[in-house]
């Protein structure tokens, strides 16, 4: 069996409509919805739809420990195979996906697999670029802080706004792309990501249970370089990932939202430096 765990924050729609792809699927499933302690009753009930597997938690914990949660409801009710987790904005249109993943596994006896990524602005992507390696990581620690002292002051952010856009128009950057062909020893992206059994039952927590958002495929990585895990890219397998790109914010949210996103970075870095 494998479990789809998704993790869910205040978009419905988007939820929804993860959840209409997963139904669909064949072969033999669960699927949990992790609440992030924003379900109203009425959308719990639009959830029982797809599923009767609604963990409710008391607060918004984040990405990390809402998943261990989910994760360990799964294991504790179903015993699974495979534990596949993803953001509530994924969608899955491959109905063969099971076949695959176990497939894959057969093969590879993986720990943790990651796959093809396709998206709207094309920045989701495997094998995922993180940051590793205490002097870069070092260096990223004091870009955050520039940062957030740029994103307090409304002045300053119009001004890195201008010089952005001025730089981009003189030189785009670019455009990450997804690998072709499998990898092994890879690091994988967060927003949809499978966990075998023996990953599971080796680890009291499947993500380091101490971040709140953001670097989390640096700590699973650690893992995978220190504990000689195994991680496989598959680009046979294939999801979609929105990006939240439904949201629509005002110019004062979205410096707000970036200044929120560094500073949660910047506390994910600091731990990831000492685990290094």
């Amino acid at each position: 069996m494998i479990s789809f765990i998704v993790l869910h924050y205040k978009n419905i729609s988007e939820t929804l409509t993860c959840l209409k792809h997963l139904k669909k699927l064949n072969g033999d499933k669960s699927i949990i919805v992790v609440d992030n302690n924003t379900l109203s009753a009425e959308d719990e009930i639009r959830i029982t739809e797809y599923t009767m597997d609604i963990l409710k938690l008391d607060k918004n914990y984040g990405y990390a420990k809402a998943n261990n949660f989910g994760i360990e409801y799964a294991k504790k009710k179903y015993n699974s195979d495979f534990y596949f987790i993803i953001n509530n904005d994924v969608y899955i249109s491959d109905v063969n996906i099971n076949d695959k993943i176990i497939q894959t596994y057969n093969e590879y006896k993986f720990d943790m697999l990651g796959p093809y990524i396709d998206s709207p602005t094309g920045e989701s992507i495997n094998p995922f670029p993180i940051i590793y390696g205490k002097e870069k990581i070092e260096a990223e620690i004091n870009k955050c802080k520039k940062l957030i002292r740029i994103y307090n002051n409304s002045i300053f952010y119009l001004i890195l706004k201008i010089y952005l856009k001025l730089k981009y128009l003189i030189k785009k950057p670019k455009t990450p792309t997804n690998g072709e062909c499998i990898k092994t020893g890879v690091a994988l992206h967060g927003c949809a990501l499978v966990f075998s059994k023996k990953y599971i039952t080796k680890y009291k927590f499947p993500f380091y249970n101490e971040t709140f958002l953001f670097h989390e495929e640096e700590f699973l990585y650690n893992r995978v370089i220190k504990d000689g895990l195994i991680s496989v890219y598959n680009p046979e397998i294939k999801v979609y990932h929105e990006e939240g790109l439904s949201i629509k914010n005002s110019n004062k949210n979205i410096r707000l939202s970036k200044l929120f996103r560094e500073n949660e970075r910047l506390k994910s870095l600091k731990l990831l430096l000492k685990q290094i």
